[in-house]
């Protein structure tokens, strides 16, 4: 579909981005705005410096798009302000259009992260309940509308799938036989 440049400076640095923001968000539950900004900043001055203005632009492209996908999410009440900011950084430093994998794949890595954790914690009837109740009360106009974030649910550390999905992703110009959707 996309020609999908291999870059490992900045997935070196996808890689770091990712652990630290793994790692404060299973311990801490916060993702630190130094390290979301400071991973979007990072990627457009790799991008600009290792693909001169094109590069620059591939990873702003990239960043906006990882923003205003989760910021959607974000705005329904899916996800934290830190998740929204740290794909804007995973976006920056995968660029354009690797960023669309990394989307996809971290939705897939949320999903089976969120799946298992509720049924070892007991919670997976309760998941669908929620689910179900959301979406038919947004298209019930007999109904109040009822957000995720108004029902009661488990906390999901999503950087751990945001850093999973951005990492499968930038390994796919190097193996693309990864590549189970493409």
């Amino acid at each position: 579909m996309f020609e999908l440049e291999p870059s490992p400076v900045r997935h070196v640095a996808l890689a770091l981005v990712g652990v630290a923001a793994c790692v404060y968000d299973i311990r801490w539950r916060v993702l630190p705005d130094w390290l979301t900004m400071g991973g979007m900043l990072l990627g457009l001055v790799l991008g600009g410096l290792l693909g001169g203005s094109e590069g620059a632009l591939m990873a702003g492209a990239g960043m906006l798009c990882g923003l205003g996908v989760f910021w959607i999410l974000w705005s329904v009440g899916m996800l934290g302000g830190g998740d929204v900011l740290f794909m804007g950084a995973c976006g920056a430093l995968l660029g354009w259009p690797l960023v669309l994998y990394g989307l996809l794949y971290t939705t897939l890595a949320g999903l089976v992260i969120g799946l298992g954790l509720s049924l070892l914690r007991g919670n997976l009837w309760r998941v669908f309940r929620n689910l179900w109740v959301a979406v038919a009360s947004t298209f019930n106009p007999r109904r109040r509308r009822q957000a995720l974030s108004e029902m009661e649910t488990d906390e999901l550390p999503y950087a751990v799938a945001i850093a999973l999905g951005s990492a499968y992703a930038a390994l796919l110009p190097y193996w693309p036989s990864l590549g189970f959707v493409r």
